[in-house]
């Protein structure tokens, strides 16, 4: 499903940028401040219901503006697709093909899109949540029972927490949940396994180094879940929260018997970063047919020149469409034949 088609109107510097896209690999160049990140970052947002660069999405809104909109078209199997989201006093709203869409998780579903960005060593350096929410993503795409299951998960513990602050018996919630735990333990245990396969080639080739990812279910390796909520519960009871479960899980990233984050550089843990990224395209991409789109923002300012190549090498035939932002062409050398545009002070145009 490649994008064909964004139009943006109110959003950062953007005020009205009308785009369209090869369905393979695109080059947008421009200078700092330009722009040109802010175009990935709409993108981003009609693709996730959310930004890359901040959680608070009223500060996309153009100074001056009383809100911003992005509207996107691409083919699919069935016909052309149109997908809007918007932000103005109301509120937010997304919109597929003309009617109001439900939730975030419409975004997703239609419009796949994966980043490669300056801050993308977080997903190594950041906590387990970040690579908790890495994990579900891929999750969601691959098995469509998955995201249900998981907000049932969370809805019961949030019951149980609730009944842990109030001192209740905890009986009415230990069936239910350790059931829907295990359905969503199990298919991130999955997933994992068809991740693992495919980070092995990209972290090779792009690191020269034998990293591993180990999943860890969110309880003590060997035990069950109904025995680590026994052996938790009186520290459960003190703090009125559930300590161990799939919402303490993370996905351990190593060099031989320690951390990546103990043993190499920033610019390294944004390598390996990449190279999960680049898996978990793959991953989708063999359940779809199709990786979606994948947005990467001047890499050249972020990557020595060997490590830039490496990146750039690994993109060649990606199953997925590419959008690359870099300040020139000297930067960072279109391939031949693809599509290059230039930003300047929030305006597009075609390089010839």
């Amino acid at each position: 499903m490649p994008l064909e088609r964004v139009r943006i109107e109110g959003f950062r510097c953007l005020t009205a940028v009308d785009l369209e896209f090869d369905p393979q690999r695109n080059y947008l160049f421009g200078r700092n401040g330009a722009g040109k990140t802010s175009v990935l970052e709409a993108i981003h947002l009609l693709g996730r219901g959310r930004s890359f660069r901040t959680r608070q999405t009223r500060r996309l809104i153009q100074h001056g503006s009383q809100g911003f909109s992005i509207y996107g078209e691409f083919g699919s199997a069935t016909g052309r697709r149109r997908l809007g989201v918007a932000l103005d006093s109301s509120g937010f709203q997304v919109h597929l093909d003309g009617e109001p869409a439900r939730g975030m998780s419409a975004l997703a579903t239609v419009l796949p899109v994966h980043v490669i960005e300056p801050t993308m060593h977080r997903l190594i350096e950041g906590g387990p949540s970040e690579r908790r929410r890495f994990l579900d993503w891929g999750v969601f795409h691959v098995e469509p029972s998955y995201l249900d299951n998981w907000r049932r998960y969370r809805r019961i513990l949030g019951q149980r927490n609730a009944a842990l602050k109030q001192g209740q018996d905890l009986s009415a919630w230990q069936e239910p949940l350790l059931k829907v735990a295990n359905v969503v333990d199990h298919a991130r245990k999955s997933y994992e396994n068809d991740l693992n396969r495919e980070f092995a080639d990209f972290s090779e080739s792009l690191l020269g180094s034998a990293i591993e990812i180990d999943y860890r279910s969110g309880w003590a390796e060997g035990a069950t879940l109904e025995h680590a909520l026994q052996a938790s519960e009186k520290k459960d009871r003190s703090f009125g929260l559930t300590h161990v479960g799939p919402h303490r899980a993370d996905l351990r990233v190593s060099l031989g018997a320690r951390g990546v984050r103990e043993e190499i550089s920033r610019g390294q843990q944004k390598l390996v970063a990449a190279a999960l990224i680049l898996a978990q395209i793959r991953v989708f991409a063999k359940a779809h047919g199709e990786g979606g789109v994948l947005l990467v923002d001047d890499p050249a300012a972020e990557l020595d020149q060997a490590a830039l190549q490496a990146l750039l090498s690994a993109l060649d035939g990606l199953p997925a469409q590419l959008i690359l932002t870099g300040l020139s062409e000297t930067s960072l050398a279109p391939k031949k034949d693809a599509p290059v545009l230039y930003i300047e002070q929030g305006r597009v145009t075609a390089m010839v």
